[in-house]
C-alpha cells in the first residue's frame, strides 16, 4: 500500500513520485478537488495572479492549489520539463 503525504495548509495529501510528478492527489476528508478552467489561455506569468485571485475568491490558501493541466508549444525532454517545474513551483511559492 503507499503512503500518503499529507499537506495540511492544501488541505490534500499526495503520493509522493519525482520533483516533477506526484502519483496521484486526493482531498482530505470533509474536502474536495474541485476542477477550475480559464475561459481563455493564459500565459504562465499571468496565470500565477489568476490562480491566486481565484482561490482568495473562493476563500481558499494558494497552498489548496494541488493540480493542473497545461499547453505547450512544443513537447518537453525530460530535463526540460524538470526545469519548468522549478519555474511553476517557484512563480507559485512567490505568491504564498
Amino acid at each position: 500500500m503507499t503512503n500518503l503525504v499529507s499537506f495540511d495548509a492544501g488541505n490534500y495529501q499526495f503520493i509522493p513520485g519525482v520533483f516533477q510528478y506526484s502519483a496521484g492527489v486526493r482531498a482530505s476528508d470533509g474536502f474536495e478537488i474541485v476542477r477550475v478552467r480559464f475561459r481563455e489561455p493564459l500565459a504562465l506569468a499571468q496565470a500565477f495572479p489568476a490562480i491566486e485571485a481565484h482561490l482568495a475568491a473562493v476563500n481558499r490558501p494558494l497552498a489548496a492549489f494541488c493540480s493542473c493541466e497545461l499547453r505547450s508549444p512544443a513537447p518537453f525532454t525530460e530535463d526540460g520539463f524538470t526545469a519548468f517545474n522549478r519555474e511553476l513551483s517557484a512563480g507559485l511559492t512567490a505568491g504564498a
